[in-house]
């Protein structure tokens, strides 16, 4: 039998594989399907990640391969399949870093962008392309007798997960996410709702690790040994010591040199695990495509950014997105975003959702006291962790579509500045507790003014 030779690009130490090809194609349409594998690359080319400076960009290497699996769902007349680890769960740094725990418009333009490139390569081939996105949030959490290497709850990775999916399935065609079921070989019920996804989610890390792990593997050499891991390893190591520095403060037990190593630490155990983690997805989806948001030297796979950002921050789990007068969007970390006086914070459905750079529309809109960033989820309302962020009741929608909350003036206290819904007056449980603090002040100093003027028309 002829076969058509594909190559892995998760690990060049692999062999290659081979896939039947149809006999019925002629050599002239395998000749035809090359300058349409071509376009279809440059295509995803488009989205590639920023080298960085100490990056060893080898992508000329890899185009070979990732010409040769391409050419092999176009001989095929099938769609050309990709798969990527990302959307894990928002950073544990809700502090100065991003705006709650849930997906915000940072996602929906992350989704968006990951759409419109699969939508681009149909545009020159029929049959098109579909993008697998693969959480890795589940990975990083508590397994065997290590600690929480992230502090982010299977809850909460729950929570984010199923409201990136509403968002992906009802809005982006292109875009599908993967299961666990497909991942490791456990006993899962059918379906999973949040109860069972949290009982099984530690099931999940043990059998990740014992199916696909390797006990010997020495994290040391295959870091200094293997630059698509070095480059890993770099990124885990910056992101990672910004997160944590508001979970585990320096004190006089965990100074400036112990909390670096302890991060490079959490920063092993991550390539550890995220070492089963691609072999499970190479086992998985072993002729798909495959995508990284992490620098890579190009040679293996593909190294994209989710955002269209001039900036580095191109992970909407790590920042969050702010919308210029002119249509562009930018990323930054939500604490520089506050301070920066050309932008002003956007809510959505009583959750912050994003940025918009301050016009004269949006000055006469009306600001919100000064509080703290607050999301809802389920049926409550968690507060934020930083005070001094700001809201508005107004703004620009995803896509630059009006979708303003009503303006005041409020029904309840006369103010032009908040909706009836953010009154702290009416729902003074709301408002941050340094402003419950300052009301009760207020209003403990006008008990005390009301008893003393009773005194005096007593007296009177």
């Amino acid at each position: 039998m002829t076969v058509l030779p594909t190559f892995d690009i998760f690990d060049d130490s692999q062999p290659a594989r081979t896939q039947p090809m149809d006999m019925n194609r002629t050599s002239d349409a395998v000749d035809d399907s090359r300058p349409t594998s071509a376009k279809i690359l440059d295509i995803i080319y488009d989205y590639r990640l920023t080298k960085a400076a100490d990056a060893d960009d080898r992508w000329i290497e890899g185009t070979p391969k990732f010409l040769s699996m391409i050419e092999h769902f176009v001989q095929m007349e099938q769609p050309v399949q990709m798969c990527m680890p990302a959307f894990p769960f928002k950073s544990a740094n809700k502090v100065y870093k991003v705006l709650g725990t849930l997906p915000d418009a940072a996602e929906e333009e992350a989704l968006e962008y990951m759409n419109l490139m699969c939508a681009r390569i149909g545009d020159i081939y029929s049959p098109g392309a579909k993008l697998l996105i693969i959480s890795d949030g589940l990975v990083y959490n508590v397994c065997h007798s290590l600690p929480d290497l992230l502090t982010i709850s299977d809850r909460d990775t729950w929570a984010y997960g199923q409201e990136l999916r509403a968002i992906g399935e009802n809005k982006f065609p292109h875009i599908s996410f993967s299961r666990l079921r497909q991942l490791v070989d456990i006993d899962l019920p059918e379906r999973l709702d949040e109860v069972t996804y949290v009982a099984n989610a530690t099931n999940f890390r043990h059998a990740l690790l014992s199916q696909h792990g390797k006990d010997e593997l020495d994290v040391n050499k295959l870091i200094e040994q293997n630059e698509d891991t070095r480059l890993t390893y770099c990124g885990h190591s910056r992101f990672l010591f910004n997160d944590l520095r508001y979970i585990f403060p320096k004190s006089e037990l965990r100074g400036s040199n112990q909390y670096k190593r302890d991060v490079k630490f959490i920063a092993r155990e991550m390539i550890r695990r995220g070492y089963a983690f691609a072999a499970a997805i190479k086992h998985a989806f072993p002729d798909h495509l495959r995508l990284s948001i992490h620098q890579s030297t190009g040679e293996h796979k593909i190294s994209v950014s989710l955002l269209p950002t001039s900036t580095s921050y191109t992970t909407p789990w790590m920042c969050a997105v702010a919308y210029n007068a002119d249509g562009s969007l930018t990323s930054a970390p939500k604490g520089d975003l506050e301070q920066d006086p050309r932008y002003e914070a956007v809510w959505n459905d009583m959750r912050a959702s994003h940025f918009v750079e301050r016009t004269e529309s949006t000055e006469t809109e009306g600001k919100v006291e000064k509080g703290v960033l607050e999301e809802k989820s389920g049926n409550e309302l968690r507060e934020g962790e930083k005070d001094g962020d700001k809201g508005m009741s107004g703004g620009k929608a995803v896509g630059g579509l009006e979708k303003k909350l009503p303006a005041g003036p409020c029904p309840h206290c006369g103010k032009a500045s908040h909706v009836e819904a953010r009154c702290f007056d009416k729902y003074p449980h709301l408002a941050p507790k340094w402003v419950q603090k300052r009301m009760a002040t207020t209003e403990a100093a006008t008990t005390e003014e009301d008893k003393e003027q009773k005194v005096i028309i007593e007296v009177e």
